[in-house]
């Protein structure tokens, strides 16, 4: 296999995974609709973060998506998404991003995994910058 053949496969993978997580992570935020995050949260996703007081706090998929509601979405707001580094060998992925928008914003780390031709997140760290 030519080294030509190997780059072009990974830069469609990234290209792949920016697509997923703008179309149902970031969109899943400018929503607040939880259907969308169900297209690319993995069933056993898990969400590791500090609460006010500093502790670990481990949240699973049910539970982030229960904080979600298209009926309550803000649509005053506008949400963006800069990617910072995203990273790919074989089947498994790293990406580092910036979500945010006039309320909240985060530096995001994700694990991610191609499970049947699709990019999944499998775990998420989360850095609360405002």
């Amino acid at each position: 296999m030519s080294s030509n053949f190997s780059e072009y496969n990974e830069e469609n993978e990234k290209k792949s995974i920016r697509k997923a997580i703008m179309d149902y992570y970031h969109e899943g935020h400018v929503k607040s609709n939880p259907e969308l995050y169900d297209n690319i949260l993995h069933d056993e996703w898990k969400f590791f973060l500090f609460d006010e007081k500093k502790q670990l706090r481990i949240v699973d998929k049910a539970e982030y998506l229960s904080w979600y509601d298209p009926e309550k979405v803000n649509k005053d707001l506008t949400w963006t998404t800069e990617f910072y580094n995203v990273d790919v060998t074989g089947d498994n992925a790293a990406v580092k991003l910036r979500i945010e928008c006039e309320e909240v914003g985060y530096i995001d780390y994700f694990n991610l995994m191609k499970i049947k031709n699709k990019w999944w997140i499998v775990h998420k760290l989360s850095h609360k910058i405002k």
